[in-house]
């Protein structure tokens, strides 16, 4: 077993493949718990399903994906929040 791993950690890219992915499991942690706390928790399911829909529209449609879908994603997480907000004021 330690054989198989020290075989696959002499590849540089895999060394640098979990650097960043405990990386980035430690900021997602970070922001989890933020996110949690200020009753945001499942804005994160319904911005991924806004994203995959627009992906989709925009292969359809023939465009550029990501051109598409950032602005859609953006927008939708704005107007999320601020329903949220006026919601929470209320």
């Amino acid at each position: 077993m330690i054989e198989i791993l020290t075989e696959m950690f002499s590849f540089s890219f895999l060394v640098r493949a979990v650097i960043v992915g405990a990386l980035v499991s430690i900021c997602a942690a970070l922001l989890g718990v933020s996110l949690v706390l200020k009753r945001y928790s499942m804005i994160g399911t319904g911005l991924s399903n806004v994203g995959f829909g627009s992906l989709a529209i925009a292969t359809a449609l023939g465009l550029a994906p990501l051109s598409l879908s950032i602005p859609v994603v953006i927008a939708c997480c704005g107007i999320s929040t601020a329903a949220s907000e006026r919601k929470q004021q209320d």
